[in-house]
């Protein structure tokens, strides 16, 4: 039966009443035609046309139509070849257009239509395209939605435990098959059984030999299904001491007994013949569907984009969402060279809010001993407002945490608690707020922002948890002062704490006090739910952040709880202090996009982070070291620097927004339009460490290199000549890192090398002269792959 084997297979639906069952593969289902309602486990959702689920190994579901016409597609895919693909048993995937969004899905969507298409060729090429786009879907499928990593993402949780569970789970995968005990396993770990059983249930949600049994069935369940051997040497060969301990254990997962499973497996075919074989009308109705869609969502050629504006109608304002950055610990600030390249940033950007945090350290701000002591915090305070810079104060304590990977850490979380009990931290908020006010006036911090996260130790999720006190008192003690002053929370994580959201909303909704804003982190990782474990992996959705927005948004509707801001106050694409991507032109396309992307959908984006120097420490002995700041430790301005220059350029007005540009006006006949090539990250980086990546294969990690070319046309501009300055970031041109390239990645520059580096890692500079006298204003433009542009047109007048 193993030849017979096929890593996908597919098949119609015509009618969808199946009872629930179990399947060993996974299924993907796809709806054409009408309504159709999947209940997996207790969740329920229900599909509409051009909807997708994909339902996991082993999950219980119940499928029914909800009309009368439901058309639709079945895509099962055998897990355990694909497992040998992908060397890993933890294959769970996240997949749901109904719960979800993610750009990929559009790339799904037209895999599948374009197997429907195929499907009707029954001759051998058909066939072997047919099998191409199952392995292409296979692969948008794993490196979109495949979850194999373990809950350890865009957290400061210590990460010890992660290593012993991926300990436990080695273990028990290699010896599987063998009389293996919770005594063996504790020796070779150097822990008591007691402590290990209760270690185990509490982190894996199973006893020890719960979790060894679902391993023991999950293999024999394949050979149960595509092998003739027999029940009880299934039994033997997977480790179960007798087949009536194999029995029992099949019982209380599935239900049945091994034998009537294999039965049913085997006629099956009673449930999945409906869907072999389609009427004509119905195989009408999927070309009709398929032109439709066609029709509807008609890409665009491949490097080339057309955008046509009238000056004359302005869309939108552009907002100021993006004038601000997360700095880091607060008393960073003392040192010259953070204050230097901060007003450098400043400058630059135009940047207004400086995010910071631990302004009421122990070891700058209070001492239970000595009392308070504010004089390093003004001092902080001071060089911001003197500056043109307003304070974003997060009055928590967050560890300083420099990252390799989300699971590996640069420097360990300080031992030191940060909490201070409930009643010295409302002794100290007073204290600090009676300061503030007193020192810097009612009006000036009624233009600050003060946040509290959620802090793991102040349990956020329970009705009674201390976060709730400790963040009503810094409310209720700055609204004595002024019910102006903003006061918000709580620092969640966007596409990882969705369904934490849902029950946190719903528990602060019952307070009596409710924050001004809400507050969000974004380093695109995205989590499921599974047996209890919550399980992580990177996202390289392009749009991210706004479909995360959009979803989170959703959920604060649904809960009936909308403060009235929506703040982004940590974001990038990694948490990851030496990822070499955040040295590159990506970094800036990246960050051009989603300001472009985000503009009137957030009050408030602080991009992690601003300085290089945040995470100066040991192991920074590289000119560029991967870190995410925009200036390096030694001052040189990197590619994500004049993305936000760029956005700081950018006129009040805004014609038109799209996929790579946004053109804006004063309307006194000026134009500036900031656009990018931005190229999204391919499946290598979802399974590569961040800390892994080679300067000198970042193309690898894209999905293409390919040039653009933007053409604008302006319609109804004033006639005369116009100046055009054109500015740009590339490989070739602006790019720090790859002018250190040049220099062979060389260590250890003398100070004349570094001063070259700064001196030449600037945006390239054209300009050209354009005679309008038709009222039409054409410019084309080629944009290199992750190239980020500026266009400053500025009629010219004459006497």
């Amino acid at each position: 039966m193993d030849s017979e084997r096929k890593l996908m297979q597919f098949y119609f639906i015509t009618k969808a009443e199946i009872s629930a069952h179990y399947h060993q593969n996974p299924e993907l289902f796809y709806i054409l035609r009408g309504k159709m309602e999947v209940k997996i486990d207790d969740a329920v959702f229900l599909m509409n046309p051009g909807d997708m689920i994909l339902i996991n190994a082993n999950k219980q579901h119940l499928m029914s139509a909800q009309s009368d016409d439901v058309l639709g597609a079945r895509v099962e895919i055998d897990f355990h070849l694909l497992a040998e693909h992908m060397g890993t048993m933890q294959l769970f995937f996240w997949c749901n257009t109904v719960a979800d969004k993610n750009e990929a899905y559009q790339d799904l969507r037209a895999l599948l239509d374009r197997i429907l298409a195929r499907y009707f060729e029954k001759d051998d090429k058909g066939a072997l395209y047919l099998n191409a786009l199952y392995y292409e879907t296979l692969y948008v499928l794993t490196s979109n939605f495949l979850i194999k990593t373990d809950d350890v993402r865009a957290r400061y949780d210590d990460s010890q435990d992660s290593i012993r569970i991926r300990q436990i789970q080695n273990y028990i995968q290699a010896n599987y098959q063998t009389q293996i005990s919770l005594n063996d396993l504790a020796d070779r770990l150097y822990l008591s059984n007691a402590y290990l059983s209760k270690y185990i249930k509490k982190n894996m949600g199973l006893t020890f030999m719960e979790y060894l049994n679902n391993v023991r069935l999950f293999h024999a369940v394949d050979e149960l299904l595509y092998t003739k051997k027999n029940i009880t040497h299934i039994a033997l060969d997977n480790g179960f001491p007798t087949s009536a301990a194999f029995t029992k254990a099949f019982r209380d997962m599935y239900r049945e007994a091994p034998s009537e499973y294999r039965k049913k497996a085997q006629n099956q075919q009673d449930i999945t013949d409906h869907t072999q074989t389609l009427t004509e009308a119905e195989r009408q109705h999927v070309m009709e569907y398929l032109k439709f869609r066609e029709h509807k969502e008609a890409p665009e050629a491949k490097n080339s984009r057309q955008c046509t504006v009238d000056v004359k109608e302005i869309k939108e304002k552009l907002s100021s969402c993006c004038k601000a950055v997360s700095l880091g610990d607060a008393y960073s600030l003392l040192q010259s060279d953070v204050q230097s390249q901060l007003k450098e940033i400043q400058k630059e950007s135009g940047v207004k809010y400086i995010r910071i945090w631990n302004l009421l350290s122990r070891e700058n701000c209070f001492n239970e001993k000595e009392g308070y002591n504010f004089h390093k915090m003004d001092l902080v305070l001071d060089f911001l407002i003197e500056n043109q810079m307003k304070p974003y104060l997060e009055l928590g304590h967050k560890p300083t945490l420099f990252m390799y990977t989300p699971e590996r850490s640069v420097k360990e979380e300080e031992t030191t608690p940060g909490i201070y009990k409930i009643k010295v931290f409302q002794d100290i908020i007073t204290a600090l707020c009676l300061h503030l006010v007193n020192r810097y006036g009612v009006d000036e911090i009624e233009t600050w922002y003060f946040e509290y996260w959620n802090a793991p130790q102040l349990k956020i999720t329970d009705e009674d948890g201390a976060y709730y006190l400790y963040f009503e008192t810094i409310y209720r003690t700055l609204k004595e002062i002024s019910p102006a002053i903003k006061v918000g929370g709580a620092g969640f994580i966007l596409g990882y704490e969705t369904l934490l959201c849902k029950d946190i909303f719903q528990i602060w909704k019952k307070r009596d006090i409710h924050p001004d804003f809400l507050s969000f982190c974004s380093f695109q990782y995205v989590a499921m739910i599974e047996s209890g474990i919550r399980y992580g992996r990177k996202s390289i959705d392009c749009s991210y952040i706004k479909n995360q927005v959009d979803i989170m948004k959703k959920v604060m509707e649904e809960a009936g709880f909308v403060p009235g801001e929506f703040h982004i106050d940590e974001w990038n694409f990694t948490i990851s202090n030496r990822n070499v991507l955040n040295d590159s032109c990506e970094q800036g396309a990246y960050i051009l996009k989603n300001f472009i992307d985000m503009n009137g959908s957030v009050d408030f984006m602080a991009y992690w982070h601003a300085l290089d120097l945040y995470s100066d420490y040991y192991d920074t002995d590289s000119i560029l070291n991967g870190d995410s700041g925009m200036i390096s430790r030694d001052g040189i301005r990197k590619p994500s620097f004049y993305a936000l220059s760029f956005m700081n350029r950018l006129l009040h007005n805004v014609l038109k927004r799209d996929e790579n540009s946004i053109v804006t006006t004063n309307s006194r006949d000026r134009y500036v339009i900031a656009c990018h090539n931005f190229k999204r990250l391919s499946s290598r980086y979802v399974f590569t460490e961040e800390d892994e990546i080679r300067i000198e294969e970042l193309d690898d990690y894209m999905e293409d290199t390919d040039s653009i070319k933007l053409n604008f046309t302006l319609d109804n501009v004033k006639n005369g000549s116009y100046l055009v300055k054109i500015y740009y970031v590339n490989k070739e041109n602006g790019s720090a890192q790859d002018i250190w390239k040049q220099m062979e990645y060389t260590k250890g520059l003398a100070r004349d090398e570094i001063e070259y580096l700064k001196k030449s890692a600037i945006p390239c500079i054209e300009m050209k002269n354009i005679q309008v006298d038709d009222g039409v204003l054409e410019i084309e433009n080629v944009l290199k792959a992750q190239e980020i542009r500026l266009l400053d047109i500025q009629y010219r007048y004459h006497m």
